[in-house]
């Protein structure tokens, strides 16, 4: 007597029969999942309830025992009693998430109804860019204007502000310690590590730089250059001073004095006043020595002894 290796049946089914994902699933394997859980549930609870028992045993202090159960209420607790009622906020470079429980739903980077909108911080259409997709503006839309003293500068200036460049410096030794095959710095699994190792690096690579920069110095000399100037020396100034092709100061500065191309303020034999400067009896002369000839020589410090 021989039989089919498989048993097929013929099943008339409708359209949407034929296509229906739960066509032919046996409830009773979900009870079997279920049953698994409580067993898992079980255990999990008797082992809390056992490690209680033996922090009581030994005798460990009130404040001791209570940071052991409280971590191993939070290392055993049940997994539907974790979190059930609280929003959780997942936020990277400003972009905030939150999801609530109960709606299931994601709402991202939404601001607080108080704070001015970005797109209407600059209204010249050639400012900076706003992507109304991601709600991002990443040039600083007051252009001009030194960032620091601005209430908003830009998302790129958020960025690039304050311990973002040693986070990233950070997550990049990560990411070449992990290809060089060190794997135990991870940015994400093991931060702190991580941070620890960044900076015992950067000391070992100025010690090393340091090291090479004293033996050239010591083998070829020239320390004396390495030494900066004085500050005074490098100093910069606000002056403004404008000159035109023949060196003359155009706008800038205060301006000078209208000079002829004649020779000014020399004072020949001996004389310290210019011819001219004195007049009398209708005749010019010095005033230095009261004389009239152009030519005379001065004696004024004759006449005065």
């Amino acid at each position: 007597d021989m039989k089919a290796d498989e048993v097929v049946q013929d099943i008339s089914l409708s359209y949407d029969a034929k296509r229906d994902r739960w066509n032919g699933y046996n409830p009773a394997e979900h009870q079997k999942l279920m049953a698994d859980w409580e067993l898992i549930e079980e255990a999990r609870r008797k082992r809390k309830a056992s490690e209680l028992d033996k922090d009581a045993a030994e005798g460990g202090s009130a404040a001791v025992g209570g940071a052991k159960a409280g971590g191993i209420e939070a290392e055993f607790a049940s997994s539907d009693e974790e979190n059930d009622d609280e929003d959780r906020y997942i936020g990277q470079g400003g972009d905030e998430e939150k999801l609530n429980a109960k709606s299931k739903s994601t709402v991202r980077n939404l601001r607080i109804r108080e704070d001015t909108a970005k797109y209407l911080r600059n209204l010249d259409p050639d400012s900076a860019y706003y992507d109304p997709k991601t709600r991002s503006m990443r040039e600083n839309p007051y252009s001009g204007k030194e960032a620091a003293q601005l209430a908003y500068a830009g998302d790129n200036f958020i960025r690039y502000s304050g311990e973002a460049l040693d986070v990233a410096k950070r997550e990049v030794f990560a990411w070449e310690a992990g290809e060089r095959g060190n794997n135990s710095a991870h940015f994400q699994a093991n931060p702190t590590q991580t941070a620890l190792m960044y900076s015992e690096f950067k000391q070992k690579k100025d010690t090393l730089k340091d090291s090479r920069k004293q033996a050239v110095l010591s083998k070829y000399g020239g320390e004396e250059h390495l030494q900066a100037p004085p500050r005074e020396l490098l100093q910069q100034v606000e002056h403004y001073v404008e000159y035109s092709r023949t060196g003359q100061v155009i706008g800038g500065a205060e301006k000078a004095a209208v000079r002829t191309k004649l020779k000014e303020d020399v004072y020949p034999l001996n004389h310290s006043s210019v011819y001219g400067s004195w007049w009398s009896d209708g005749k010019w002369g010095y005033i230095c020595c009261r004389q009239f000839p152009r030519n005379a020589y001065c004696t004024a410090g004759s006449l005065d002894k």
